[in-house]
């Protein structure tokens, strides 16, 4: 059985397993037609439970409003709409997410402060040029992903190819032995293709004319809080 994160930090009361929409929403940031999206694009998925006059009631998982916090930051820092929020996050590679929530579930407490702090070990994306999108993470989280380039810590996740859509690119892309991997389960001119795009946004990471980042271990920090019942400020709003 999966403990909740209140469970493991010793809260005399389990949590329960599944929140509401109302619940979702308020601890996400994301308005629920904005949830929906997410959920049809793949990246989170709502759980239907029967109601006790019949019919049934949307209910969401502590992880897929954890995962939805990071779709809004996503959205209010890179000036993004839903549409293609939904696309860069459900083309991640499958458990990328899931890594990130269950690192913090693993750390966060009850106890904390109401001010979310940064950490040596925090996730964050990064933004380059407006088109490239990079996954920067401490260098043992890396490890976790082993078709990630080896020793690197700056993983591309893909690239806006308009406002409206987004293109996944793979790590095998990266190097001779996954390009190799790559154009078999492919074909050598699809292989050839994300070798160029792959190429192209490492040098533009090298020499980016902007990057916009967002640390998304805070934002799911927060998010975690006030689906606890509890109060989250970021640094800027206390001063306000």
């Amino acid at each position: 059985m999966t403990m909740t994160a209140s469970e493991r930090n010793g809260a005399e009361a389990p949590e329960p397993l599944f929140h509401g929409d109302a619940e979702a929403v308020a601890a996400s940031g994301m308005p629920l037609p904005s949830l929906r999206v997410l959920q049809a694009a793949g990246a989170i998925q709502a759980q239907k439970t029967p109601k006790e006059h019949g019919g049934f009631k949307r209910m969401w998982r502590e992880e897929d409003v954890l995962i939805a916090s990071i779709g809004a930051a996503i959205s209010e820092h890179f000036a993004w709409n839903i549409r293609i929020v939904a696309e860069a996050m459900a083309k991640t590679r499958p458990g990328t997410w899931s890594a990130l929530t269950s690192s913090i579930a693993e750390t966060i407490s009850t106890e904390d402060g109401p001010l979310v702090r940064s950490t040596p070990d925090d996730w964050y994306l990064d933004l380059v040029d407006r088109k490239f999108l990079f996954l920067r993470l401490p260098p043992l989280f890396a490890t976790i992903f082993h078709d990630a380039p080896s020793g690197k810590a700056d993983l591309i996740i893909g690239c806006a190819t308009s406002k409206d859509t987004f293109q996944m690119l793979p790590w095998l892309a990266g190097s001779p032995q996954g390009l190799a991997k790559l154009s078999k389960a492919t074909s050598p001119a699809q292989a050839t293709a994300a070798e160029r795009i792959y190429k192209l946004a490492i040098a533009t990471r090298a020499n980016a004319l902007s990057t916009a980042s967002i640390n998304i271990s805070m934002q799911v920090r927060a998010a975690w809080r006030r689906l606890h019942g509890l109060d989250a400020h970021f640094l800027q709003e206390a001063l306000r």
